[in-house]
């Protein structure tokens, strides 16, 4: 199974670019952030992509910001597949699929630049969670993926944009992601490759950053405990540059 997550910035924008990168990675589950468009506005091609079924929480807090969806192959699962928007999510950045094998959720997180919204940033991140301490507590296995907007440690970012104090890289956003992990969740990327300082994921607009791989680490696959010794392989693909985001993937086998 190839889970994938991917911050797509616009996916009007990017149409073409998802479109041909679908056909040719074929994932199973495909987990995007940044829409940037209601579920009516998705672009035709992607709504109707054969073969999926489509489940959006579209931009409606504000036109064309934010938004998350999921792309699911179809038959993928022999059992019931519930689509939940859980009751914690603002600006439509949070999906979550249940199924027989995990839940998979998917997060686009505030990234905070302003003082409010680094104070929703981390009420998000409490909250977030939460929902997952009670989704394991029940006895879930648990997928958690997307767009952290949190380099959790440094090692995760480019030594040239370390700056003490930037958003991404302070000590109470770190804990929280620390949070998660204590909490039963595991950095599937950084458990395989403990010490590559090179899987960046995102890459400001700065002249030849992205050439030069000076980015980050931001775009994350947390596991419970239970689903690591399912996991094949995780990977940065690092040849789709149509985003200032690389896609992410996640090569699962079970029995």
């Amino acid at each position: 199974m190839k889970v994938a997550s991917w911050n797509i910035n616009g996916i009007r924008a990017r149409k073409d670019a998802l479109l041909s990168w679908i056909e040719s990675r074929q994932p199973d589950l495909l987990v995007l952030q940044e829409v940037k468009a209601a579920a009516e506005d998705i672009p035709a091609e992607i709504a109707d992509i054969p073969g999926y079924r489509k489940f959006w929480n579209g931009s409606t807090v504000r036109k064309g910001y934010s938004g998350t969806g999921f792309l699911l192959k179809e038959n993928l699962f022999s059992g019931e597949v519930i689509w939940e928007i859980p009751l914690f999510d603002l600006e439509n950045r949070t999906g979550v699929l249940h199924t027989p094998l995990f839940s998979l959720i998917g997060t686009y997180v505030p990234r905070g630049e302003s003082e409010e919204h680094y104070r929703i940033k981390l009420d998000y991140l409490e909250s977030l969670r939460g929902y997952v301490s009670e989704l394991l507590g029940s006895g879930k296995r648990v997928i958690l993926t997307g767009d952290m907007n949190v380099a959790h440690r440094d090692i995760d970012v480019h030594r040239s944009q370390n700056k003490p104090g930037a958003v991404g890289l302070r000590p109470e956003e770190r804990s929280a992601i620390q949070r998660q992990i204590d909490g039963g969740l595991r950095d599937i990327m950084r458990d395989l490759y403990p010490d590559r300082k090179d899987l960046f994921t995102w890459w400001p607009y700065w002249r030849q950053a992205r050439e030069r791989n000076l980015g980050w680490r931001i775009d994350c696959f947390y596991l419970s405990a239970e689903l690591v010794s399912s996991v094949i392989s995780a990977s940065v693909d690092t040849e789709e540059k149509s985003s200032d985001h690389a896609p992410v993937m996640l090569e699962m086998a079970f029995d």
